[in-house]
């Protein structure tokens, strides 16, 4: 739940972040708190030395006083902005806007019945410029604008109002006018900058969901693409997922040139498994053979896919054939290992044939090639009494020099 907070004088409580960026705004004016000081700071100096009065010298000492005030609570505010809340550093900038205001209204006032009219008329127009236009920038929070123009502009009316001079008289109903049109202006940029702050708000608001939807919906894909990619019962990779890989491997290598091996497993006697222990049991030893399999095949880049029934293969980027021979064996030694009883078998427990082949890709030729001599090979296997692994085809293998060379086509009983 977002917390709600009260800033001065306000009517209605706004969000927390809300409240900080109206609050940022009053104490990131450095720029038009000193301009402002240093124009107040020159009339004072010019004021003293045109006239001698000592009400323009303390004018001077006064508004050099609250700008020293005013500019280390925007050091602060930047050094230690997390120290108080929003509500803690509006009230500090309506102090301290406040007692600049009053001091500047206060200021005019008794430098009106100065005897030097000329420079009287420039303090009284960069008073009129000046703090009507700090008050329209700290409108963001109404209660330090307001105040500012209230205390800087009643002093001077009550003066004008209350002199012999009619022109002055008139000039009082000038400042009134000022007065009433800046408090206008004021509530009305007020209520456009939470208007804004509030539509970033809900645009940002929004934004951050739709982030969250797109993380959610991709993950979702993710996950989706991730089933459709594994097979559900052994927890390899899918028919599908072997298709589109071993492609791209062979358009890979093709273009690099160097080899790509394939496995073709099949588990023998796997129908009579059936037969003999039931379909449950079936999956399970489906299972354990895919486990086999990975125990052997450990480099992220190969492949394990289950092929269809009780067939795997295996794809091996990069692979000589005499390497590919190996990890065959080290498969048919981990289910060696797991023995899994298999009664019907010759062997007693569950065993696979395996077929070999290695081809480096060709311009013109397609992965059917290379799965097509595997599948001899699988074959043959078979055919040579089962649980050994067969190398088929045309197999090349690397010499100890470096050089591609072929490797005789043979057979290896596990």
């Amino acid at each position: 739940m977002k917390r709600l907070v009260n800033l001065p004088f306000e009517p209605d409580a706004v969000s927390e972040d809300i409240a900080w960026k109206l609050v940022d705004t009053l104490f990131r004016q450095t720029t038009s708190l000193i301009s402002g000081a240093s124009v107040f700071m020159v009339l004072g100096i010019v004021g003293f030395v045109g006239t001698g009065s000592l009400w323009y010298l303390g004018g001077l000492a006064y508004t050099f006083c609250v700008f020293l005030w005013r500019f280390g609570q925007t050091r602060i505010y930047a050094r230690s902005r997390d120290s108080a809340t929003p509500v803690a550093w509006a009230w500090r900038n309506i102090r301290s806007g406040w007692a600049t205001a009053a001091g500047w209204g206060a200021w005019s006032a008794v430098v009106l019945f100065e005897p030097e009219q000329s420079i009287v008329i420039m303090v009284i127009g960069m008073h009129a410029g000046l703090v009507g236009g700090g008050a329209v920038r700290n409108s963001s929070v109404r209660a330090v604008a307001t105040g500012q123009i209230i205390l800087a502009s009643t002093p001077l009316f009550f003066a004008c109002a209350l002199s012999s001079n009619s022109y002055l008289h008139v000039y009082a109903g000038i400042v009134a006018l000022h007065l009433v049109a800046a408090l206008t202006i004021i509530a009305s940029l007020h209520k456009q900058t939470l208007q804004l702050l509030l539509r970033e708000k809900d645009k940002s608001d929004l934004v951050e969901r739709l982030a969250i939807a797109n993380e959610d919906l991709e993950l979702m894909n993710q996950q989706l693409e991730s089933l459709a990619a594994i097979d559900a019962l052994t927890n390899v990779a899918n028919r599908r997922t072997f298709d589109l890989r071993s492609a791209q491997e062979w358009s890979r290598l093709t273009r690099e040139q160097t080899p790509l091996s394939m496995l073709m497993l099949d588990v023998d006697y796997f129908k009579a498994f059936n037969d003999s222990y039931g379909h449950q049991e079936g999956d399970v030893c489906l299972q354990n053979v895919a486990a086999a399999i990975c125990s052997a095949v450990r480099r992220p880049g190969d492949l394990v896919a289950r092929y269809g029934g009780e067939e795997f293969v295996v794809v091996l980027p990069g692979t000589f054939l005499n390497d590919a021979v190996l990890i065959a064996e080290q498969i048919s030694a981990a289910l060696r290992t797991l023995a899994l009883p298999h009664a019907i078998s010759p062997f007693g427990y569950v065993t696979v044939s395996i077929g070999a082949a290695c081809m480096i890709p060709q311009q013109g030729l397609t992965i059917d090639e290379l799965m097509a001599m595997t599948d001899s090979a699988l074959y043959a296997a078979k055919r040579s009494g089962r649980n050994c692994v067969q190398a088929a085809g045309v197999p090349i293998t690397r010499a100890a020099s470096g050089t591609i060379v072929p490797m005789p086509v043979h057979c290896l009983t596990a």
